[in-house]
């Protein structure tokens, strides 16, 4: 073992001996000390300070290409433990534990930022933050924060050493989690799921270790290529530890997900609302619906007329008849239906999931909805994701439990979402219409979560894809700040778009809709992430321009300014969503007990500032 290692085990033994007897008090200390170590790696580890130093390295790009990936899913794996321990903390802690929770990350970020920056960047390349690294790594030998044996490891070496010096850190990581859960199995408060996110962080770190001891293998002291390396035997090792360090095209499972796959997006323009059926229908034929409903019945080893199909729609964020922006075209919904009878298709079913507004609004369960938005149809069923969520053991991810069973067992799946704009991610579109399929999504919104929204997503398509992915925006569509709330002017783009895989849907609707990186969304990334990038493998049949006048989230300096402060603004002083709802049509959804004057008034303040009050 290294000295990181052996000095832990050395520190560990310590507190064993000092809390014997108070064996909470000891896992409070190893919860902390995860938390800080947690959030200095998903720092140390993120993408961009991978990518310059890979870049950098003289070596095949093919190579560098399966160690970026597998970097990546190291990155993406440790910040989802960081952000795990710090809800399990924040839900279980007292205010003075919470205060400590908050102090532990900030130092961790700060230490994982000194971290990368003294291994990866060289003094001629950045003197300022090389200065400034060496400040804080200064201050932290001072205050007996970074011990001896961490501090000869924290200077630009070679990635081997780098390597090398996370192995033993993986390793450390490893045995802290292993005492964390011997620990929590015998204290009541833990639920046998978080014991077992608790065994699934324990196998990462683990995991991990093995990524970096291959590299360490595989480079010499000049981060070559040792003598019988080369990609073929790299990326069999890489599969050892866990195909998902592995790119997208060398992942057999890959080929059973659709997402991240690219292939054709058909995008297709009518020129009048009369228009939009025939041009509804013709884009079915034209993307190949049918082909793929057949080869999924053969793969089945079932009749087409007896596939369940469920098509996730987007309308629960509906609030009044005067706007219909943000929600899926009910007689788009209805051709469908009618389409896929006349395919043979019986079992139908559109879904939807409830959300926040029901806390604070009555008549808001989805057959509510569906009945005030006209969703309904001889052909199809309404189904309520949020009333059927069975119990799943997910393949990869934490702090998702569940899944609704429709979605689940569906034989065919559809995500028919709705051309909006949204503050943080600039667009909401196909994949951020698969949101809520488990837990509600404020689970995974406000301070204590334990899993980034992203991450809850990318579970859920990870073990159940979507078959299909439709995007309406035809003849009202959200734009401006806040378009995935509502919008009192919507744009017309008159625009449908199709495609069997979502991603590649989202890629290049988000590119009309002027991102010139849909990475930059926080989902869209993510999806990239877990299931491959589209980018290069993506063909557009028809329409493949900008869609004209769309105002998205940064269209003024004002509405920037705004963005750039929604997801703090919500996650820490809305009252947990209570005063960012949109004028509600109170006659069919009254408030859920009486509204103060203070909350009323509050309420009317921010829909004035985000456009959502409706001219009387």
């Amino acid at each position: 073992m290294g000295a990181v290692y052996d000095e832990f085990v050395r520190e560990l033994a310590g507190w064993e001996r000092r809390y014997a007897a108070r064996p909470r008090a000891l896992l409070v200390r190893l919860f902390l000390l995860a938390l800080e170590r947690e959030e200095i790696v998903s720092i140390a580890y993120r993408e961009s300070v991978m990518a310059t130093r890979l870049r950098d390295l003289a070596l095949p790009a093919e190579v560098k290409d399966l160690i970026r990936h597998a970097l990546l899913w190291a990155w993406k794996d440790e910040e989802m433990h960081a952000i795990y321990i710090r809800g399990a903390i924040l839900k279980t802690g007292h205010p003075l534990l919470r205060g400590q929770a908050f102090l532990k990350q900030i130092a961790g970020g700060i230490a994982g930022w000194a971290t990368s920056v003294q291994q990866h960047v060289r003094w001629a390349q950045a003197p300022l933050s090389r200065c400034l690294a060496g400040l804080i790594t200064g201050a932290g030998v001072l205050l007996g924060q970074v011990p001896p044996d961490v501090r000869q490891h924290l200077q630009y070496g070679s990635f081997r050493d780098f390597c090398l010096f996370n192995v033993d850190a993986e390793k450390t990581a490893w045995l802290c989690w292993g005492r964390i859960i011997a620990l929590a199995a015998g204290q009541p408060e833990f639920s046998p799921e978080q014991i077992a996110d608790f065994c699934r962080i324990l196998n990462d770190e683990e995991r991990h270790e093995r990524i970096f001891a291959t590299f360490a293998a595989a480079l010499d002291e000049h981060d070559h290529l040792v003598p019988g390396e080369d990609a073929e035997t790299l990326a069999r090792k890489i599969a050892a530890a866990g195909e998902f360090f592995l790119p997208r095209s060398l992942r057999q499972a890959a080929a059973d997900n659709p997402l991240g796959s690219g292939g054709k997006v058909w995008v297709v323009r009518g020129h009048s609302a009369a228009a939009k059926l025939p041009v509804f229908r013709g884009l079915l034929e034209q993307a190949g619906l049918a082909t793929l409903l057949g080869q999924r019945a053969r793969q089945l080893g079932k009749p087409a007329g007896e596939l369940r199909v469920v098509i996730k729609a987007s309308f629960m964020l509906g609030y009044h008849r005067k706007d219909l922006s943000n929600v899926t075209d009910p007689e788009l919904l209805a051709e469908l239906a009618r389409w896929l009878h006349a395919q043979g298709c019986r079992d139908v079913s559109v879904a939807d999931s409830r959300n926040i507004y029901d806390r604070f609004y009555h008549n808001r369960t989805v057959r509510d909805m569906a009945r005030y938005f006209g969703v309904e149809s001889p052909f199809f069923r309404v189904v309520d994701l949020s009333e059927e969520q069975v119990a799943h053991e997910f393949g990869r991810g934490i702090a998702q439990y569940s899944v609704a069973r429709a979605w689940k067992e569906a034989d065919f799946r559809v995500s028919f979402g709705k051309m909006k704009s949204h503050p943080v991610e600039t667009v909401h579109l196909a994949v951020a219409n698969l949101e809520a399929l488990g837990a509600r999504c404020e689970e995974f919104l406000f301070v204590e979560r334990q899993a980034h929204r992203d991450t809850a997503v990318m579970m859920l398509l990870s073990d159940f894809p979507p078959h299909f992915a439709l995007l309406d925006g035809y003849d009202s569509a959200a734009d401006g700040l806040v378009g995935m709330m509502g919008c009192t002017h919507p744009k017309s783009p008159r625009r449908l778009y199709a495609g069997a895989d979502t991603l590649a849907v989202d890629m290049v609707a988000a590119r009309h809709l002027g991102m010139a990186d849909p990475r930059a969304s926080h989902l869209l990334r993510a999806a990239c992430h877990w299931f491959g990038d589209p980018s290069s493998a993506i063909e557009v049949v028809g329409c493949d321009r900008p869609v004209p006048g769309w105002r998205g989230p940064y269209h003024t300096e004002g509405s920037t300014l705004l963005s750039f402060l929604a997801y703090p603004v919500y996650e820490h002083g809305s009252g947990r969503g209570a005063l960012f709802v949109p004028e509600m049509d109170r006659t069919a959804f009254p408030p859920v007990g009486r509204e103060s004057t203070l909350l009323r008034l509050g309420r009317r303040g921010i829909q004035a500032l985000l456009g959502l009050r409706h001219r009387r």
